[in-house]
């Protein structure tokens, strides 16, 4: 929900955006709309530990899945194998390259801003953020997303059709040595699904990955039972 990280040969960053921006001088709690929101408008999911969306990439079946929700709201996802930590909308804290799942962490100093809620059509940002690689290809740099929500479609996938939001984000990465990366990332968003239902990613370094949902399985979260009152004394 994130990213970008170059090998470990070539640098390795990742995709994590910060959530300082600059879209209409808004507040720095995050990024802002170019547009005053519409009725119809997407809200920010909740998410629980258990989560799971079956994905089809090239074929096969990958399981996207929530592992752990934190106390302070963070959380342990599996993007279909690559492990990353992110915050409640899945936009990621700690970023492992998708295409490669071992490859040495990316962690930004603020989350990265793929999902930029409440989304509705028309709405814009852009965020500056920093980042640092840890292990044998340890660096630090910049980087900068840029999204916009195009609009409404219906889009077909293996589970079906859905009402989805369509989004686009450009992601560039600036590090020593003259680095530099881009990431082009499309995907459809359905409220209906609490996550993208087709996601359409490239970089220079990671490659393609296109997922489009084969199956939703929500957790099943159930309600604290009430408080049983005490029995009267015989």
């Amino acid at each position: 929900m994130v990213p970008k990280t170059l090998t470990a040969a070539a640098l390795g960053i990742g995709l994590l955006a910060g959530c300082a921006t600059h879209s209409d001088k808004a507040a720095s709690t995050g990024p802002a709309a170019s547009h005053s929101a519409p009725a119809e408008q997407v809200a920010a999911p909740t998410l629980h530990s258990g989560d799971v969306w079956i994905d089809r990439i090239q074929g096969t079946n990958r399981e996207f899945r929530i592992e752990s929700v934190q106390s302070d709201g963070t959380m342990n996802v599996s993007f279909w194998g690559s492990e990353m930590t992110t915050d409640p909308n899945l936009n990621t804290i700690v970023y492992r390259s998708l295409t490669e799942a071992s490859s040495d962490p990316s962690i930004s100093d603020k989350p990265e801003m793929w999902f930029s809620f409440p989304l509705y059509p028309g709405k814009t940002w852009v965020n500056d953020y920093s980042w640092k690689i840890t292990g044998a290809s340890a660096s630090t740099g910049q980087a900068e997303d840029v999204g916009k929500v195009l609009g409404w479609e219906e889009v077909t996938v293996p589970a079906g059709t859905f009402h989805c939001l369509k989004v686009e984000v450009t992601s560039r990465f600036f590090g020593k040595g003259g680095m530099f990366d881009e990431a082009q990332l499309t995907y459809w968003y359905s409220p209906k699904a609490n996550r993208f239902v087709k996601f359409d990613y490239h970089s220079n370094y990671e490659g393609t990955v296109i997922a489009e949902l084969a199956e939703y399985k929500p957790a099943a979260v159930h309600e604290p039972s009430p408080p049983v009152a005490p029995r009267d004394k015989m």
